[in-house]
């Protein structure tokens, strides 16, 4: 009777199939718990950093399992294969997350004027407003992004912008409605990023100009050395928008841009609440007054 060799296990494929399980939920539940808002930023990218780490292990005990089964004919193909398919899935956000931060500018502020630009939210906390722009960066990267004209007045403007913001579903934090149709106006926003629900901010500025109205948007992450592309994204998709309403509305066709600076700024506190007038009485009229004496 022949005597059988027994068939050796790969551990390392064993290993990197639990891994790899293991990984995505890692990754999953905390992008939920952020998106949901119950873990701040830190603990979010603690969290990621984990389900990265057990992806990576289950990718390269996956390649070392199919390399000693090739090897020492030792059996694991499968859970091999698995652990190698598992780890790739947690790892594709932080693939893609790499390759836009290669392929973009390294920017977390974007802004149509990089001259004056508008005011940003203060965010909880923040003593001074946010944002940190890099003109000469945003004008390599971006030249489409600059003021824009229409042929129309700010409250007409004003009410187009509001209209996209309400389609969108975006939190309005402040804004200063204008009075007559040539008064400047101001929006600020909260915006939610949709997969993690990270928090930007975005300030839109209306003018008067010689043409009718300017528009001026700025876009700022709160969290994060880089925006991937997102704030341009939004500016730009912010403007396409704002000029449909008012191709439907008014018939406008025609969008222009602007590199003139602003003919008005608006007030720092235009986001405070305004304090109630009170009224200054009248000088009481002397007896010398000669219209009381005649």
């Amino acid at each position: 009777m022949r005597k059988r060799l027994p068939i050796r296990r790969s551990r390392a494929a064993t290993f990197s199939r639990f891994a790899g399980v293991v990984a995505i939920p890692v990754v999953v539940i905390g992008a939920l718990l952020h998106r949901g808002g119950h873990i701040d930023s830190t603990a979010l990218f603690a969290i990621l950093a984990v389900g990265f780490a057990l992806a990576l292990v289950a990718v390269a005990a996956g390649v070392g399992a199919l390399a000693a089964v090739w090897r020492d004919g030792a059996r694991g193909t499968g859970a091999a294969i698995r652990g190698l398919f598992f780890g790739l899935i947690a790892l594709s956000p932080a693939i893609v997350v790499a390759g836009a931060a290669i392929y973009y500018p390294r920017l977390t502020d974007v802004s149509t004027d990089l001259e004056t630009p508008p005011k940003l939210a203060l965010s909880k906390g923040d003593t001074k407003p946010g944002g940190h722009l890099r003109p000469q960066v945003q004008r390599a990267a971006y030249p489409d992004i600059v003021p824009r004209r229409f042929p129309v007045g700010t409250a007409q403007l004003y009410r187009a912008v509001e209209q996209v913001i309400k389609e969108r579903g975006w939190t309005i934090a402040a804004h200063l409605a204008p009075a007559m149709n040539d008064d400047p106006a101001a929006i600020q926003i909260e915006t939610h990023s949709l997969v993690l629900g990270f928090v930007d901010d975005v300030t839109v500025r209306i003018l008067p100009d010689p043409i009718g109205a300017r528009l001026d948007i700025r876009s700022a992450s709160r969290t994060g050395a880089h925006d991937l592309g997102v704030n341009a994204r939004r500016i730009r998709d912010l403007l396409a928008s704002v000029d449909a309403v008012l191709t439907e509305a008014y018939g406008i066709t025609e969008v222009q841009e602007s590199d003139t600076a602003p003919v008005e700024v608006l007030p720092d506190d235009f986001d405070k609440p305004a304090e109630p007038e009170i009224p200054v009485p009248g000088d009481k009229p002397q007896s010398g007054d000669p219209a009381v004496s005649g």
